[in-house]
């Protein structure tokens, strides 16, 4: 099963059918991740830094408005082809961005994808105010020190 089929197989069992609100939560989300690769990076120039850190604050504060549902993302239908080949893309570049930082990527994929499957209990996911999944008590973040 691919990572793709894996975290649709999770998302469905969540409950998160293909809705406007569900696609805002996870865009959110995909911000909140492009937020904390970027807080492990330091730029070599000073001013370069600033505004980057800058952008991510506002990246955030969008970020958690969507996962909250008090901001609905709508995916303007002349840009759901440009939408699909950026995720492609962002897909590629990640992994470039692994490869190239000596990551075991393959590895991380698993475990991380086995986490989320731990934010099941009994079968249901704990769903937050505005619909982001919830880890439930007693949960663990997967251990990713020796892929790095």
């Amino acid at each position: 099963m691919t990572n793709f089929d894996r975290t649709a197989a999770w998302l469905h069992a969540c409950g998160k059918g293909k809705t406007v609100p569900n696609l805002s939560v996870q865009v959110g989300c995909h911000i909140e991740e492009f937020i904390e690769l970027f807080d492990a990076f330091e730029l070599s120039n000073e001013m370069d830094q600033r505004i980057l850190g800058n952008a991510l604050k506002e990246m955030a504060y969008v970020a958690r408005k969507l996962k909250a549902g008090t901001t609905v993302a709508h995916l303007l239908k002349e840009k759901r082809e440009d939408a699909l080949d950026s995720l492609c893309d962002q897909e590629v570049t990640g992994n470039g961005i692994a490869y190239l930082a000596d990551f075991d990527k393959a590895t991380a994929d698993q475990r991380v994808l086995d986490s989320n499957d731990a934010k099941l209990v009994d079968g249901q996911p704990v769903i937050l105010a505005g619909g982001k999944i919830g880890k439930p008590e007693g949960w663990v973040a997967p251990n990713l020190s020796d892929c790095v």
